[in-house]
């Protein structure tokens, strides 16, 4: 038992010495690491351009999917668009590496297509419009993955 203890001591420990290494002020090579809040900003902005877009579509469950108001969905997707590649782009100044950027490029390849498909398809059931959007939003969460295996 008391080995256990002493490993639980050790890890622990080990989880603070990163921390204390840098409590000094700035690493050791004088290098800001990555600008995260960039990153983090146009993932957030993404993420909530979804879901004020997915609000806009009714999903009545054994019966009908209705669009609340088409003009404002179309608005809603074409603005959602614009904006975001804006916020890619500035995102795109803090990723230091070139595969990374090619990633963070495809999440938005994947993110766009999550936007439009928004939008039911004519006559489209619930339940297939449901799958559609899992899919959809999974393929969202892979692209963002990659790039954040590529960032490290």
């Amino acid at each position: 038992m008391r080995e256990g203890r002493r490993a639980l001591v050790m890890v622990v420990a080990c989880a603070f010495v990163p921390r204390l290494a840098f409590a000094g002020g700035e690493p050791e090579d004088s290098q800001v690491p990555c600008c995260g809040g960039r990153i983090d900003g146009y993932r957030n902005h993404t993420m909530q351009t979804l879901a004020h877009c997915s609000r806009a579509v009714r999903v009545q469950y054994r019966e009908s999917i209705s669009i609340v108001d088409a003009d404002k969905l179309r608005g809603c997707i074409t603005t959602g668009m614009r904006d975001s590649r804006s916020e890619l782009e500035t995102a795109l100044h803090s990723v230091r590496r070139k595969l990374a950027r090619e990633a963070l490029r495809g999440y938005q390849a994947s993110f766009e297509n999550a936007l439009t498909g928004i939008e039911p398809t004519h006559e489209e059931a619930a339940a297939a419009y449901d799958q559609r959007q899992i899919s959809l939003r999974h393929l969202l969460a892979h692209a963002w993955t990659r790039y954040e295996l590529e960032e490290r």
